[in-house]
């Protein structure tokens, strides 16, 4: 998946859910703020190796990133109409200029889905777009987490433990052993994304007549004469039942469903048919 700098870049998390990554602008120093406000005491110090003053300063140099000396990118969530920033990446240049250091912190109830691995790998693209060959991470050696990351890229890695952090360095020109441990990945993701469309645990279908011989209602009686375990709703405009099974006038009036925007939520696992 290709990115450039002023694009907004959507990517696929191991749990099937898309996570939007782009640069940081100046309005968003509030969001950032709050973000690393959130972080657990732990995860800030293992971002940080400490405890920094959590003021606009700490984000100015994430802030309208000029790809050449610096870099960054958030990670992002549309919930409840608004964006939430639940991952932040970035890196500075060094004075061997082909060489960058990277750094990347993830919030806590978002950890362990795959986003690391994804800011990693954008990072890395933009980064090497612009002149950069290898990148350096400084990780605290209690940090299995992002170690973990680091190993599992695809990247060729090398360790220097000092003082009890691990400098990793590693070259970003993509080789055959990280395109097909990007591969791997994109399957695993774009295979959990179409669960919720092929394992529905619920499914409504609009326009499900009562009369005999109609689309809808003998699509809905397939459906429930099928044996499909889930939760079955007949949505018609009389809200008539269909094959004994309560019918209802009009999608948002069906229990059980989550619905955002006019449509079903991600994480509902919920399948509307239009018949």
């Amino acid at each position: 998946m290709s990115a450039v700098a002023a694009d907004v870049v959507d990517v696929i998390l191991r749990d099937g859910t898309t996570l939007r990554l782009r640069a940081p602008r100046p309005e968003d120093t509030d969001e950032l703020l709050d973000f690393f406000g959130v972080l657990s005491r732990r995860s800030l110090y293992l971002r940080f190796h400490g405890f920094p003053q959590l003021g606009p300063e700490l984000v100015e140099q994430l802030l309208d990133p000029n790809w050449s000396d610096r870099g960054a990118l958030l990670g992002t969530f549309l919930e409840d109409g608004r964006e939430r920033v639940v991952a932040v990446a970035n890196y500075e240049r060094l004075r061997e200029p082909t060489v960058a250091e990277a750094a990347f912190a993830v919030a806590d109830s978002y950890q362990r889905r795959g986003i690391g691995t994804r800011l990693v790998e954008q990072l890395a693209e933009l980064a090497g777009r612009h002149g950069i060959e290898r990148i350096v991470a400084e990780v605290l050696a209690e940090n299995r987490d992002m170690l973990g990351v680091f190993e599992a890229i695809g990247f060729e890695l090398s360790r220097e433990l000092a003082g009890g952090e691990i400098e990793i360095q590693f070259p970003i020109a993509p080789t055959e052993r990280y395109e097909e441990r990007v591969d791997e990945r994109d399957h695993v993701a774009v295979t959990a994304s179409l669960r919720p469309f092929f394992e529905p645990r619920s499914v409504a279908v609009i326009g499900a007549s009562r009369r005999r011989g109609s689309i809808g209602g003998e699509l809905f009686r397939n459906i429930i004469e099928a044996d499909f375990t889930g939760a079955a709703y007949p949505v018609n405009r009389g809200g008539s039942a269909v094959a004994g099974v309560r019918g209802y006038h009009a999608i948002g009036d069906v229990p059980e469903l989550v619905i955002q925007g006019g449509r079903v939520a991600d994480d509902a696992h919920a399948e509307t048919v239009e018949a």
